[in-house]
């Protein structure tokens, strides 16, 4: 009844319906406009598929701000304006430190010279180990004063009753040339010290042998420590950059080598 009631349909139109259908391409339920997925260019896919380091170079510079504001307030905080002391007193004050020190010494082996005994004998060798590390202890901090004041460095004297350190730097500050010419001034203090007593001292006994073991000690203790920081100094680190590159465990590391290089002398002497 309903079929009757339409008509028969037309095939051909029909036909012509899908045949309009077909060639007009894909298109949506609705009838709308093609729709088609979005491109991704090669170099965006490449970019994101690519990792990602952990640390890049601004990261690095980032590190290296990080240690110099820690060495800024480490080091460059308490330098004072001009020398908190006389420097002819500082000076007295050290000749007179290092005269008792020898005379110390100097009393223990003619005790030991004189009368033979074995504990007058080791107590002249303990003071040799001491007093050649203490003079050249003291020898070092004076020759970074020297070498800072010559390269016109702002290195002002401690007060006269405090001994370490003899003087403030200024990191901060100073230019490197002084950083530079104080870091190569104590290290060729302490080797100095050693050069005098090998040729002032004739070694004839164990405590003279002691005395210059004691210097060789320090020396190669705090050459150890130092001569790096002023290799990378002298290839163009920043002073407070190439500092911030001593291990923190540093006197553990370097003592057995010290202690070591000190019995070697005394041996060999």
């Amino acid at each position: 009844m309903l079929l009757g009631g339409f008509g028969r349909p037309d095939a051909g139109l029909i036909l012509s319906t899908l045949t309009q259908m077909l060639g007009s391409g894909p298109t949506d339920r609705a009838g709308g406009p093609e729709m088609t997925a979005p491109q991704t260019s090669t170099d965006e896919t490449a970019a994101s598929a690519e990792p990602t380091s952990a640390s890049g170079p601004a990261e690095e510079d980032a590190r290296l701000d990080d240690i110099s504001e820690d060495l800024r307030d480490a080091f460059g905080a308490g330098a004072a304006e001009k020398d908190e002391a006389a420097l002819h007193l500082v000076v007295l004050r050290d000749v007179a430190l290092v005269s008792a020190l020898l005379s110390l010494f100097g009393a223990a082996e003619v005790w030991a010279t004189v009368s033979g005994l074995a504990f007058p004998a080791l107590l002249s060798t303990v003071d040799g180990f001491l007093v050649g590390a203490a003079t050249g202890g003291l020898a070092h901090e004076w020759g970074h004063f020297a070498g800072a004041r010559l390269a016109g460095g702002h290195a002002p004297l401690k007060p006269a009753n405090r001994l370490f350190p003899i003087f403030d730097f200024d990191y901060v500050n100073n230019d490197k040339r002084s950083f530079d010419w104080m870091s190569i001034g104590g290290n060729l203090a302490h080797v100095a010290v050693v050069l005098v007593y090998l040729v002032a001292l004739p070694i004839r006994s164990p405590g003279a042998a002691a005395l210059v073991g004691g210097a060789v000690g320090f020396a190669v203790f705090s050459s150890i420590i130092e001569i790096p920081v002023i290799r990378k100094s002298l290839a163009g680190m920043n002073g407070l950059e190439a500092l911030g590159t001593i291990p923190s465990n540093f006197v553990q590391r370097t003592l057995p080598w010290a202690v070591g290089s000190a019995l070697l002398i005394f041996l060999v002497l």
